[in-house]
């Protein structure tokens, strides 16, 4: 099977020549060979459920660890749908423009697709329900509806429980209006993301709180996966790097141009020294899934005891492993305090100042360290390094105001989320 890396350079190419029609062509070929590729543990007697994995492989492996009651289809999106912006246009692909003013023409013929991929899937494994991790992605409103129309429900298993005040509003007004949600029922990390989706449109009843899947995972035996990035296994200390305008409101990215670039590349080049003053520990910077920077991360900070790594397989493991983790606007602080490890969090920056009441508000809980300048984020790593905790450690009183703060991000992160999950959805097959 081609590798996805290869497939882009290929395709990147063939756009430029190709007539519109041969380039579908072309897609609708990947897809199918992808689909021929597939392999799935089918029980004649259970029912089979297709998971649609958009970067989020630690719900996927949570499910999949869970699951005893059906076949598990897991196929990657970004393969399966790889042809899908061919039909739509730039506002609709980055939900700015509403979704039903995409020409008709285009829908029609990307339907056409959909049903061809959907038929090919149905065919070779049956299809008893649909599990992705959202429905306003553009490429797959047309897949749920050719599903529904053939009798197969579409769940929502959402994968984004941290969701900043800004976006609160600011977001759920635009999926409202652009790419409303259109699915059987969702399922949700916590009462807080609850209210999110209501903002949104979606009914009380259609809305199930069931808590985080992928926080499943610490509740399993560590699989020891990062050591095979490094010749030798050593205490492991993680950054969780991020795109440069991570969490900033949409519009301040457009007109002002306001990024947090200064501040990652402080974070990044200083760890990058420490690693060298410390072999004794092996550094990770952890990408976002989705990073762009992530080759340009790589060849600048690649060295034998520092490793960037992207994609969803590893996050958790991290925490669980790292002796020190380092982060800003990312779930990984929350899943950090929860497993009660050592956090600092990377807290100076003008932009942090100014926009603190629309961003994630990890600077004013407790139950992590707070770099609140750059000589501050040095002075705790020096503490560390040195061997010295007790900036750490936490009284009674923090603790309990820690456990608070991720109780309202996620319910019940007892290893049974998934079982929940599974619990509810036969009533839509």
């Amino acid at each position: 099977m081609i590798q996805l890396s290869k497939l882009r350079i290929v395709l990147k190419y063939l756009k430029k020549i190709l007539p519109p029609k041969v380039t579908v062509l072309i897609y609708r070929i990947f897809a199918i060979r992808y689909i021929n590729g597939l392999k799935c543990d089918r029980h004649q007697s259970r029912k089979t459920v297709l998971v649609l994995n958009h970067y989020y492989d630690q719900d996927v492996k949570a499910i999949t660890l869970a699951n005893d009651k059906y076949n598990l289809l897991v196929v990657n999106t970004a393969i399966l749908f790889k042809g899908a912006k061919v039909f739509f246009s730039k506002g609709v692909i980055d939900l700015l423009e509403p979704y039903n003013e995409e020409e008709v023409k285009n829908l029609i013929r990307y339907r056409e697709e959909c049903n061809i991929i959907f038929n090919k899937l149905k065919i070779k494994f049956g299809l008893d329900l649909i599990v992705t991790a959202a429905d306003n992605y553009y490429w797959v409103r047309e897949f749920i509806s050719v599903a529904k129309s053939k009798g197969v429900n579409t769940v929502v298993l959402d994968k984004e429980g941290l969701i900043s005040p800004h976006s609160f509003e600011s977001e759920a007004e635009r999926i409202r209006k652009y790419a409303p949600f259109m699915s059987d029922h969702i399922y949700v990390w916590s009462e807080r993301q609850r209210r999110y989706w209501e903002k949104i449109g979606i009914k009380k009843e259609l809305i199930t709180v069931i808590g985080q899947p992928r926080s499943d995972l610490f509740h399993y035996k560590i699989e020891f996966k990062v050591d095979k990035y490094f010749e030798k296994s050593k205490p492991i200390i993680t950054f969780f790097t991020y795109e440069d305008d991570a969490y900033i409101p949409r519009d301040l990215v457009q007109n002002e141009k306001i990024t947090w670039s200064t501040l990652k590349q402080q974070t990044q080049d200083f760890l990058y020294q420490m690693a060298i003053e410390n072999d004794q520990y092996n550094f990770v910077f952890k990408a976002h899934p989705q990073q762009l920077d992530l080759d340009s991360l790589k060849k600048k900070y690649n060295r034998e005891n520092l490793k960037v790594i992207g994609g969803a397989e590893i996050s958790n493991e991290l925490i669980v492993r790292s002796e020190l983790i380092v982060a800003f606007q990312t779930t990984a602080v929350l899943e950090a305090m929860f497993m009660e490890k050592r956090v600092v969090y990377t807290g100076w920056d003008k932009t942090e100042e100014r926009l603190r009441n629309q961003i994630l508000p990890f600077k004013k809980t407790q139950g992590l360290v707070v770099a609140h300048s750059y000589e501050d984020f040095k002075s705790i790593c020096d503490e560390f390094f040195s061997g010295r905790s007790k900036i750490f450690e936490l009284t009674l009183e923090q603790i309990d105001a820690r456990d608070k703060f991720v109780s309202t991000y996620f319910y019940k992160p007892d290893g049974n989320v998934s079982k929940r999950f599974f619990s509810c959805i036969s009533e839509y097959m």
